[in-house]
């Protein structure tokens, strides 16, 4: 079976994504029967490239590598909008991966909504589509008789939307709780180690995981969008992030931090989806959490989330401090299912 990609969005994600497919080749060929092609790569401001034949992959990372943009690659270079390259490449999954705006998802809800329009199946990493339009997309998906899956926008590669559709079936999702924003968790964990927040904002975005404006994770946002995700897909939320309780931990002092430390507890940036009536409360705060706690290990860039449910209680998973490589496994998963799911006719 061959596999056509476009691949909307090539940061350090879909770069990631991009290694991933030369180093699984053989891999996939061999044991999955299926011989990928990229027939298009679109970024913002780096330049785009497509193709009716397949991309080589090694050579436009080499050209971002040693260029900074793909503008040099040769054969297909565009100046195409991503919209267009979407209309126009031949593709029959596309990735999209560009950034969160966590204004209101898009450009990368218009991405997701023409590509299934159009018939393509789609996989995102992008939590905002999933946050701010997750019932649209899903019901386009399967007016259209396409898939539409995103497990990388929560937890990097760590299966919670799977797990909950393949191993959980059956269950009801009474809530959710967890520890959602690696930037934030680290910021704690540093600031009870003695760090100032500045320092420790500092440290994040020398070690390449917190942005020039660390706000979306400080102030909450990211985590707002995630815990919204994932109740939007478990729980029927039809919430978005602005609709979040949210409260980010820009307000905590190092004179918190000693008084929780004093007192046998420490601080964790805590989102939850709970249950009342008929809504879904959806909260972001900073919490005290004791040694009891789930969340008192969960130290660094780790995360955890707890599923509360109506069957098997409640079920925990944990991430250790991920990287780029568990996101970009993440986006690999889902297009091994994806065909797993064509290959079989099934949404």
């Amino acid at each position: 079976m061959i596999l056509r990609l476009a691949i909307i969005g090539f940061g350090n994600v879909g770069q990631e994504f991009a290694r991933l497919l030369m180093a699984k080749s053989d891999w996939l060929l061999k044991r999955k029967g299926l011989d990928i092609e990229v027939l298009a790569i679109a970024t913002k401001t780096r330049g785009s490239i497509m193709a009716d034949k397949a991309l080589d992959l090694g050579r436009a990372l080499k050209e971002l590598e040693d260029h900074g943009s793909l503008r040099g690659y040769g054969r297909g270079v565009t100046d195409l909008r991503p919209l267009d390259i979407i209309d126009k490449s031949n593709a029959d999954l596309m990735i999209e991966l560009t950034p969160l705006n966590i204004n209101d998802g898009q450009p990368a809800i218009d991405h997701i909504s023409n590509a299934l329009q159009s018939g393509m199946d789609v996989v995102t990493a992008n939590k905002g589509p999933v946050a701010f339009a997750y019932d649209k997309l899903r019901s386009l998906a399967r007016s259209r008789n396409v898939h539409f899956r995103f497990e990388g926008t929560v937890m990097d590669g760590t299966p919670i939307f799977n797990l909950a559709e393949k191993t959980l079936q059956g269950c009801e999702i009474l809530g959710i709780v967890g520890v959602l924003n690696s930037t934030s968790n680290f910021v704690l964990t540093e600031m009870a180690a003695g760090r100032s927040m500045d320092a420790a904002i500092k440290e994040a975005q020398r070690r390449g995981f917190a942005e020039a404006d660390p706000s979306m994770d400080i102030d909450g946002w990211d985590a707002a969008a995630k815990i919204t995700a994932l109740a939007n897909v478990l729980m029927d939320a039809g919430s978005n992030p602005k609709l979040v309780n949210r409260k980010g931990i820009r307000d905590i002092s190092d004179v918190d931090i000693r008084a929780a430390a004093n007192s046998g507890r420490k601080f964790r940036q805590i989102a939850s989806a709970t249950r009342e009536r008929e809504a879904v409360e959806l909260k972001v705060e900073p919490v005290r959490v004791g040694p009891d706690s789930l969340y008192w290990p969960i130290d660094g860039t780790s995360s955890a989330v707890t599923l509360k449910t109506d069957l098997m209680g409640d079920v925990t998973i944990v991430e250790t401090n991920p990287a780029v490589a568990q996101t970009a496994y993440a986006v690999f998963s889902d297009m091994l299912l994806l065909v797993e799911a064509i290959r079989c006719g099934t949404l």
